[in-house]
């Protein structure tokens, strides 16, 4: 407790004068993609993310875990490295009971990770891929369960506007050139969702894409 009100006293009370939301930041610090590399940071990144291009909500750490349902001493160590890396910033402190309470915003409203970020930074970015795959799956595993996601293509259509969905887990042995081709329209069917426009009003999708080859 003593080391929050030491943090906060260098921030005067009452909100802060910040920047603007940044659309989309592209990361290449080496610290900020290591305080990617946990699940639940990219958890409360994506909650907190929720709508920041409109306008960006302003949370407490509390409010952040009763939202993804974590204890509230599970988070601080988590807000801390986030703010550290700039990913989240203090946008108002206020004295409540004689306490110093801190009030956080996203720093940019969305984000990718630079795959060509620096020589000795690999082990950074697999962990990164890690944590985005458990988070992406946890994402889906509560979406199937609460409703919000199907796992038959007719119970979505008939729960307009949902449309159905796709994927598939596989290990299988093809011809090179087919590889290549699968490959080639992958990439083609990732970089054209990439550069469609957000859309507020929108449907909300959500899609993991790997395909490695091994020999």
């Amino acid at each position: 407790m003593a080391n929050r009100k030491q943090e906060a006293a260098a921030v005067s009370l009452g909100p802060q004068d910040l920047p603007e939301v940044v659309a989309h930041r592209v990361i290449t610090d080496p610290g900020a993609i290591k305080a990617l590399a946990d699940p639940l940071r990219l958890r409360i990144m994506r909650l907190m993310q929720h709508g920041a291009r409109k306008q960006a909500r302003v949370f407490t750490v509390k409010q952040i875990a009763a939202e993804l349902d974590e204890p509230p001493t599970k988070l601080y160590r988590h807000i801390k490295l986030l703010l550290k890396n700039g990913l989240i910033q203090v946008a108002e402190v206020r004295l409540v009971g004689g306490i110093v309470e801190q009030h956080y915003r996203v720093a940019q409203a969305g984000f990718s990770v630079d795959p060509d970020a620096g020589d000795g930074l690999d082990d950074d970015l697999i962990a990164v891929a890690g944590a985005a795959i458990d988070e992406f799956l946890h994402r889906y595993v509560d979406a199937v369960r609460t409703g919000k996601a199907f796992l038959h293509a007719e119970e979505a259509l008939a729960h307009a506007p949902h449309v159905p969905g796709a994927g598939m887990v596989s290990n299988m042995r093809i011809p090179h050139e087919k590889a290549r081709e699968f490959s080639a329209r992958l990439v083609a069917l990732v970089e054209e969702l990439g550069a469609t426009e957000h859309d507020e009003n929108g449907l909300e999708v959500n899609m993991l894409t790997v395909l490695y080859v091994t020999e």
